[in-house]
């Protein structure tokens, strides 16, 4: 997934992310590799697989989001909204989702404006900076930590119980927290 994630990352174009709906563990990992990320005002961004299976493989919560919102999305694996997303640096800017295509993208059409090979500089310039401030070590650096996570006892258990049935495993994981398939649904739904 690092690796995966670094070859968005080392595109010499621009890569937008566009987010809907729910985007979790390998999405929201996805989704941060990417250039720019424009996000649905109701989209569910999380990682809820550090509740029960490990830590993510590709750990950029703390570089994106810094370091007192990433440990408490990594204690506690609950999810935020589109709205949330911008705030903590997750993503570029919420729109409502009916609008979200035409506007991302609108922002394509714009950056098209830049010459491609200055464009390609002045992404690698971001990416620089950033590398130069450890982030590529640091991603590489905790792999050992998610392949940890894989052989605790509660991981093992997780994954018998998945290979029992998905749906049940999910809502039972999520039940105590009472979010994700296990939210109270309104009355009138």
């Amino acid at each position: 997934m690092v690796e995966g994630c670094f070859r968005v990352w080392d595109l010499a174009k621009p890569v937008i992310a566009q987010v809907h709906g729910w985007c979790l563990a390998g999405g929201s990992e996805l989704a941060v590799a990417c250039d720019l990320v424009y996000v649905a005002e109701d989209a569910q961004i999380g990682y809820p697989a550090v509740r029960t299976m490990s830590p993510p493989d590709n750990q950029y919560h703390a570089w994106i989001v810094g370091m007192r919102a990433a440990m408490e999305l990594m204690l506690t694996g609950d999810a935020f909204d589109g709205l949330e997303a911008v705030r903590l640096g997750f993503a570029n800017r919420a729109f409502k989702a009916e609008a979200l295509e035409a506007e991302v993208l609108a922002m394509a059409a714009r950056i098209a404006k830049v010459d491609p090979e200055l464009a390609q500089l002045n992404k690698r310039l971001v990416h620089r900076q950033m590398e130069a401030m450890g982030l590529r070590a640091g991603l590489r650096a905790g792999t050992d930590l998610h392949a940890l996570g894989w052989h605790t006892p509660a991981s093992r258990a997780y994954m018998a119980e998945l290979r029992q049935g998905v749906t049940q495993a999910l809502q039972s994981r999520d039940s105590v927290f009472n979010d994700y398939r296990a939210a109270d649904k309104p009355k009138d739904a």
